[in-house]
């Protein structure tokens, strides 16, 4: 679902009420015109005219920020009032202009950006009885929407100058929340008249496309339909588990350091690659080199399958877990592969939330089950592996392979267990395996 489809659908049901004014207050940085402006994009789609009434930028500037968007705002539907540098003496005048253009556009949408700014050249009480009497009176006359962008200074509760939230029929609250080393974009609703808001509380990030928002999805609204497999990249493994992965489902692969899991990584991706199917490698662990590296010791080229394997280095400790959901998105929706590696879940949770986390790959499993994308996820674990730790993603797994290791003399002994393997008549056995420049070698003991 687009993104103001899910603000009008899910977040605001049935949008805006016509005849109402919203404030639209954040601190600098959080996406308020961005918002406002995705808005009017949505509105312009479905033929309705938008005004623009600017006192923060020149036109040429909000031109040129939409256009980062992709957006082009149809000349004969969207009006755009430049303000900007109208100083205090001309302002009265510049109210009657507002109000003439009102009444000639004739607009479905007006957004004024901003509020803040005009109380600064204006009395705030004229700028209240401005909204009240004459904005107000005209929306509610045309059944029109009003949108008021305010500021909120950085680290106050407050809103604007303390007059707009009294006349207006809804207010969203655009906030930064400090979370660890990041921060995260969170919209609040605390008031909209005529609307039942069952969730007040959202979190957002912005991207090429404008502004998106999350929730934790249903995931049992999401049909389990993929019956086609892929390969491991391990022949004995495939074997092991009734011909290899469904396509949509998320593969643990946990185990101590130095067991193998980025190696049955590589394998994975590369051998789907060699299939001419397209797969992810995402590494938050190495470097590209290192893993191109790691392929050449396996005797595996690169260049031969470049255009189906892509592999893609992430340093999760300067993102919030939103923004790594949105770069893994990003690689999906450009590449559309069929099978994905990431290396690894303990790099995420290290620098994240456990909640946060949970959250991410709530939304992870929802993506890949869409798309169909064969998943596997690396999870190392200390001490001796019997089972795998409770975690966030081992209750959405829908297959584990457990790898460890025993001392047998003077011998290092590496084993492989397939714990669980949904929908699939699995292997229950414990094999033991090695690691050979020729590949994975699986044996029965």
């Amino acid at each position: 679902m687009k993104s103001i489809e899910f603000l009008f659908n899910r977040i605001i049901p049935k949008g805006f009420p016509s005849g109402s004014m919203i404030l639209i207050v954040g601190e600098p940085g959080t996406g308020k015109t961005i918002l406002t402006s995705a808005i009017a994009n949505y509105e312009l789609e479905r033929g309705r005219r938008i005004l623009f009434i600017s006192l923060n930028e020149p036109k040429e500037d909000y031109m040129r920020t939409i256009e980062r968007f992709g957006w082009r705002f149809n000349k004969s539907r969207f009006r755009f009032v430049d303000l900007f540098a109208v100083g205090r003496e001309a302002f009265d005048a510049q109210i009657r202009l507002i109000i003439e253009e009102f009444a000639m556009f004739n607009p479905d949408l007006v957004i004024i950006d901003s509020i803040t700014a005009l109380t600064s050249l204006i009395d705030p009480e004229f700028v209240r009885s401005f909204l009240h009497a004459s904005l107000g009176s005209m929306i509610k006359k045309r059944g029109a929407i009003a949108l008021l962008i305010a500021e909120k200074p950085i680290g106050k509760e407050e809103i604007g100058f303390g007059v707009e939230e009294f006349v207006v029929d809804g207010v969203i609250v655009l906030r930064f929340v400090k979370y660890g080393e990041h921060y995260r974009r969170v919209l609040e609703i605390p008031k909209m008249r005529r609307r039942r808001i069952e969730k007040p509380h959202y979190e957002y990030t912005i991207t090429n496309d404008g502004i998106e928002f999350f929730e934790i999805p249903i995931l049992e609204s999401v049909e389990e339909a993929w019956t086609e497999k892929v390969t491991t990249g391990i022949s004995r493994l495939d074997e092991m588990m009734d011909g290899g992965v469904y396509r949509g489902s998320i593969t643990v692969i946990a185990g101590n350091t130095g067991t193998g899991k980025t190696t049955f990584g590589i394998y994975f991706t590369y051998s789907n690659a060699l299939r001419g199917k397209k797969s992810v490698f995402v590494t938050f662990e190495e470097s590209v080199e290192s893993i191109l590296r790691a392929m050449r010791s396996y005797g595996m080229e690169f260049d031969g399958v470049r255009d189906n394997m892509i592999i893609v280095s992430l340093i999760p400790e300067s993102e919030s877990p939103i923004n790594v959901f949105v770069k893994l998105k990003d690689i999906v929706e450009k590449e559309n592969p069929i099978a994905m590696f990431i290396d690894s879940y303990n790099s995420l949770e290290g620098n994240m939330d456990e909640n946060e986390l949970s959250k991410m790959i709530r939304y992870l499993q929802l993506m890949v089950r869409e798309k169909g994308i064969a998943t596997m996820i690396s999870l190392n674990v200390d001490g001796r592996v019997k089972e795998l730790p409770q975690t966030g993603l081992s209750t959405l797994a829908d297959n584990i392979i457990l790898l460890s290791y025993d001392f047998e003399g003077d011998e290092m002994v590496r084993k492989i267990l397939i714990l669980k393997s949904r929908a699939s008549n699995h292997s229950k056995r414990i094999y033991r395996f090695e690691i050979t420049p020729s590949g994975v070698e699986i044996y029965d003991r």
